[in-house]
């Protein structure tokens, strides 16, 4: 039997590749510490009491879900937080102020993890990446705005926000006031059909169809060196899309998996 600790709890919610019904996440208790249904039950609810998770209505059915209604690590260095919840980081922890909504959620989605970690990577891990002041970046499909955000906070000059969802769009612009940020985030109301080798770093969490028509503007919206994430791909679409990013010219430099969803960081080659 499994200890039997909250970390271990949440985990079953976590690894789950599939979203988890109350009745779902119930049976999986039962299951892994031989409880009763009435205790499997009670201890759901007290994680609920404790603001670990929270119930979620959808189509008639109950599921249930990470709670945000106080701060979450996502990566060594990020961590998201709901407005007006005080506290106190550490001096390497950078803070994200987002407000849950239909594009965000509770900001446990595998690929905004991912992402999230890659750019943890880019800016604070790879000591080959070096951004400098007045460099500009690009996230396509923006969403929340939280990757444009996180790479703002990590110390990138500015950032171009590229969205064409009304209801996300009014979330980012929201996200992008509570962190004071406005002076250096642009949402643009379109996707992006820029060239001319501007870019320092893009991020582009999208599916793969997708990514695959971006692929050349992308490259070319790129300086020399400059630094794309991708995810929003399945673990079996790695090599697609691998293949076509390496045949524009580009080097994978950071790849990881969570939940069967992939992400890469791949450099413009000096060519």
């Amino acid at each position: 039997m499994i200890p039997f600790d909250k970390e271990n709890l949440l985990n079953i919610l976590f690894q789950s590749d599939v979203k988890l019904t109350a009745q779902g996440f119930i049976k999986e208790i039962k299951s892994r510490y031989s409880l009763s249904f009435h205790k499997a039950k009670k201890i759901l609810q007290d994680l609920v009491d404790d603001q670990e998770l929270t119930y979620h209505y959808l189509y008639g059915s109950t599921y249930v879900e990470k709670s945000f209604l106080k701060p979450v690590r996502i990566s060594d260095h990020f961590i998201l937080k709901p407005p007006g919840y005080g506290s106190h980081p550490a001096v390497n922890d950078v803070e994200i102020i987002i407000e849950p909504g239909i594009s965000f959620g509770s900001g446990q989605h595998p690929t905004t993890k991912l992402c999230l970690n890659a750019i943890d990577f880019c800016f604070f891990k790879n000591m080959g990446i070096n951004f400098k002041k007045g460099d500009i970046g690009a996230d396509i499909g923006t969403g929340s705005g939280v990757l444009s955000l996180a790479m703002c906070l990590g110390g990138l000059t500015s950032c171009m926000a590229y969205e064409i969802d009304p209801v996300s769009i009014r979330e980012a612009r929201k996200n992008i006031e509570l962190n004071r940020l406005s002076e250096k985030i642009e949402v643009i109301e379109d996707g992006i059909h820029v060239s001319g080798n501007i870019f320092s770093i893009i991020s582009a969490n999208l599916r793969y169809p997708t990514l695959a028509e971006l692929s050349e503007i992308i490259y070319s919206g790129l300086l020399k060196n400059g630094i794309v994430i991708l995810s929003g791909f399945r673990e079996w679409e790695k090599e697609l899309v691998f293949n076509v990013y390496a045949d524009k010219g580009f080097d994978l430099i950071w790849q990881r998996d969570d939940k069967k969803w992939s992400c890469f960081v791949l450099v413009k080659k000096m060519c």
